[in-house]
């Protein structure tokens, strides 16, 4: 059903939240040109898998995360261990780490919060030059 929307260039935050407002989780997932590559949905509770929208870090040499739908969390990959480690300091904050082997290949950090959609986009939005940066954003984004 909502394989039209793959191919064409991403529409606003707000347009895609109006198109995808039936699905409980959703994720959309844009290429290098800004057209949507991959749209994942899930309508499972959340007791049985609350991330299951979120792709393997792999895909992110190729992929950027556009659009993120979960209703009681906030979501955004890390490609750095040493920020995600020192982020899930945090009371309520936690991580999803991925290996190829014994090598870090990224990871996603979530915190509870309830419909949190403005937080979640501008945790998407985020753009560091360097490990400390990428953190404090996070975090201001996460106090504000």
């Amino acid at each position: 059903m909502l394989s039209f929307l793959v191919g064409s260039p991403a529409p606003s935050w707000y347009d895609l939240r109006d198109i995808l407002e039936e699905y409980r989780s959703v994720a959309v997932y844009i290429d290098n040109k800004g057209n949507i590559d991959m749209i994942k949905v899930s309508s499972l509770d959340d007791c049985f898998l609350p991330t299951s929208v979120l792709v393997n870090p792999g895909y992110l040499k190729r992929l950027k995360p556009y659009y993120i739908k979960l209703p009681n969390f906030v979501a955004f990959p890390i490609l750095s261990l040493k920020v995600l480690r020192k982020m899930i300091e945090m009371k309520h904050w936690r991580a999803i780490e991925y290996y190829s082997k014994e090598e870090f290949i990224g990871g996603w950090v979530l915190y509870d919060c309830k419909n949190c959609e403005e937080k979640q986009m501008l945790h998407l939005q985020v753009d560091a030059k360097n490990e400390e940066e990428l953190y404090l954003k996070h975090i201001s984004i996460y106090s504000s």
